[in-house]
């Protein structure tokens, strides 16, 4: 029933703005905009991939105080926040491991051994848009088979000096203030942005954020830049015991840090804390003339990471540790190409390659336990990765295009602890991409495609393997997930009354990674446990009715299931365990099949604003066998605002009827002695409400 009313609702939608549309289009529409997600920039209409875009002025809108809110109102994007901040594109996941490929301005933000998306890092006053790629594509290497966001942080456009200044209050005393200056001035450019955030959060899980971005750029003439830009992020938080709660926790302590650990058993489970520091500095060059065009980036960036695991402190000291990780991350990316015109025809070939170079050291002490052997927690790492593309673009007649292209990439693993096991791996991975097009218009075009690409096992899999994989996960055996794509898209700009951007996609998975056990319960690490295959439907539309209405709809349909593969569960309702059992033809878990948002813009007045958002996610299994099903959510978000002059003030409500959401894990589909579920939640956030002033000078 709520499916049907879902598309009942998003077809009442299009139908008038179909019947409404003028003459004439906002020129400021985010398919008009010039995209860097590509081995090119050039307009999002004309981008044969299924990409979005996520504007500042948007982020401000829902008052978004971390990047994962407004990812999960993307089309095929889904929120699986549990211990971290964390989104699957398209139901491509594995456990304890890092989802798509995150950039900041086009670098990787790949952070420690487990390379998790660290989403609370990234200040989102400090971001212009975010460009969501879902495509396989050949801009970004190994991992842009789960997808790429590219973080655009802001940038001095404007001669003179100015400067904006904001402050904002909500919910579990969070707060945040953000200050920047920025001007053009002859022929340099400048921005230095600082933000504080705070909050006690919904489970009483105290977040401290301060960051600075600075840039600095020197115009060499009006079509060359180069600049400088650095980054600064203090981030420190405590968290529930991996925000981990059962059943009885859940029903009696949802909102609360410290716990008893059952029902039975009154000993609390204490909180555990961690510091993150993140510095990166970036040389840019960059030239575009009327033919030829070079970007170019050199970058270092240090992590730092102290965690203190304290959980069981005042119940089973010994296992309480501190482990510390720090890591010097060097990157290298170039591009540049040459436009071709031959008459009716256009060819513009790019050219680009990309270094990386990772050097990770972890330690871990048990400061109740000095004696314990820890050799297989202190370690060194080290990953490289070389890369190399040529991507092709023809126009014929202004109508028809071709991309094509292709990429090479070759990645080093080494790793060693202290007992000492020892990883030297490489792996060679070719990618390509091809996509034809048919240009209606410079405002409307179709694309078809087809494309390979790969994403590449975290070390931490490789740690795990080579400690204690064994007969059943040797090291040796870990392949990189492959995925092969085709598509077919439609982006159409009609007017300001209605535009669409809508993908149909198949994919299959190659590779797939998930938990390997033996017959002891022992965990054996991450292996390749089968293949999968994808089909969906994603859609955008927009737009402004009158001068006093306008909408937004993205909805998503997704069928993502295993073709092949073995994995350790229970059966139902024995609780018998199968250490190998056959998961073809189950879906795979934590993907709903229908998803969507549809928002309502209302413009009363001048300068005022009045937006509500209907959130719906489907239900979704918990577990491999699908035996196990998290019911479906439906949220509702309100925010007002007012524009005058210079300043702005606005309201805003998330999860105004505070509906619970939980991030369920239970992949086994265990059960307890009951046969109820033996799910873990992982709470996420309820009601919020703010309210936040802005001033423009």
């Amino acid at each position: 029933m709520k499916r049907c009313l879902f598309f009942l609702i998003l077809g009442g939608l299009l139908w008038p703005a179909l019947g409404l549309a003028e003459d004439g289009r906002e020129a400021d529409h985010k398919l008009d905009e010039i995209v860097v997600t590509s081995t090119r920039k050039s307009k999002a209409v004309d981008t044969p991939a299924s990409l979005s875009i996520i504007t500042a002025e948007e982020l401000e809108d829902m008052g978004a105080k971390n990047i994962v809110e407004a990812l999960s109102k993307i089309p095929g994007v889904v929120d699986s926040s549990s211990k971290s901040q964390s989104v699957v594109i398209r139901g491509n996941k594995s456990a304890m491991a890092g989802g798509p490929v995150l950039l900041m301005d086009g670098v990787p933000l790949k952070l420690g051994d487990y390379r998790y998306s660290e989403f609370d890092f990234i200040p989102v006053n400090q971001i212009e848009r975010i460009e969501v790629l879902r495509s396989a594509g050949i801009a970004y290497g190994p991992g842009a088979a789960r997808g790429v966001i590219n973080v655009i942080t802001k940038k001095s456009k404007s001669e003179g000096v100015h400067g904006d200044v904001s402050a904002s209050y909500g919910s579990w005393d969070s707060h945040d203030e953000n200050v920047s200056l920025y001007g053009m001035k002859n022929k340099f450019d400048f921005l230095v942005d600082a933000e504080n955030y705070h909050t006690d959060g919904y489970e009483e899980e105290e977040e401290n954020r301060q960051s600075v971005l600075g840039r600095l750029g020197y115009n060499l003439s009006d079509q060359s830049r180069i600049g400088l830009r650095v980054n600064h992020v203090d981030y420190d938080n405590q968290t529930a015991e991996g925000l981990k709660k059962y059943q009885w926790q859940l029903d009696n302590y949802r909102r609360e840090i410290h716990f008893p650990k059952s029902e039975t058993d009154s000993d609390l489970l204490w909180h555990n804390e961690k510091d993150e520091k993140n510095t990166t500095v970036a040389l840019e060059f960059s030239h575009k003339a009327e033919k030829k065009f070079f970007d170019s980036s050199f970058s270092w960036a240090t992590y730092e990471k102290d965690f203190r695991r304290t959980y069981a402190i005042y119940d089973s000291p010994t296992s309480v540790y501190y482990e510390d990780s720090d890591q010097d991350t060097y990157s290298l990316t170039m591009s540049g190409g040459y436009h071709f015109d031959f008459g009716s025809v256009s060819y513009t070939p790019t050219i680009g390659i990309d270094y990386e170079d990772i050097d990770n050291t972890v330690g871990r002490i048990y400061p109740y336990y000095p004696t314990k052997n820890t050799d297989t927690y202190n370690f060194d790492l080290q990953e490289k990765t070389y890369g190399v593309f040529w991507d092709n673009n023809l126009r014929f007649n202004e109508k028809w295009g071709l991309d094509a292209g292709i990429r090479f990439d070759r990645t080093e693993v080494e790793f060693q602890d202290k007992v000492p096991n020892i990883v030297d791996e490489d792996r060679d991975m070719f990618s390509y991409s091809i996509a034809p097009s048919y240009h209606f218009n410079d405002q409307a075009m179709i694309y078809a495609s087809v494309g390979r690409n790969y994403w590449f096992p975290t070390p931490r899999y490789y740690a795990w393997a080579v400690e204690k994989g064994g007969s059943l996960n040797p090291v040796e055996d870990l392949e990189p997930e492959e995925v092969l794509t085709y598509e077919l898209g439609y982006k159409h700009l009609f007017s300001k009354a209605f535009n669409i951007n809508a993908t149909i996609y198949y994919s299959e998975y190659k590779d797939k990674f998930g938990s390997v056990y033996d017959e002891n319960d022992d965990s054996c690490g991450q292996g390749n446990i089968g293949d999968a295959e994808a089909k969906g439907i994603e859609i955008e539309a927009d737009g402004r009715l009158c001068q006093y209405f306008g909408y937004r709809v993205a909805a998503t349909y997704q069928d993502i299931e295993w073709t092949s593969g073995t994995a350790f569960v229970y059966i139902h309702p024995d609780n018998t365990r199968d250490y190998t059992a056959d998961i073809s033809g189950k879906q795979i878990y934590w993907v709903p099949e229908i998803s969507g948002v549809i928002g309502l813009d209302f413009y009363p007045m001048a300068g005022l604003k009045i937006s509500m958002d209907i959130n719906y996610i489907g239900e979704r299994y918990v577990d491999y066998l699908n035996q196990i099903e998290y019911p479906d959510k439906t949220t509702f978000d309100a925010r007002a605002s007012y524009t005058w002059k210079a300043w702005k003030v606005w309201v805003l409500g998330k999860n105004i009827f505070d509906e619970d959401l939980e991030y369920a894990s239970n992949s086994s589909g265990k059960l307890n002695s009951d046969g109820e579920p033996n799910n873990a939640y992982y709470v996420q956030n309820g009601a919020y409400v703010e309210a936040g002033i802005s001033y423009h000078f």
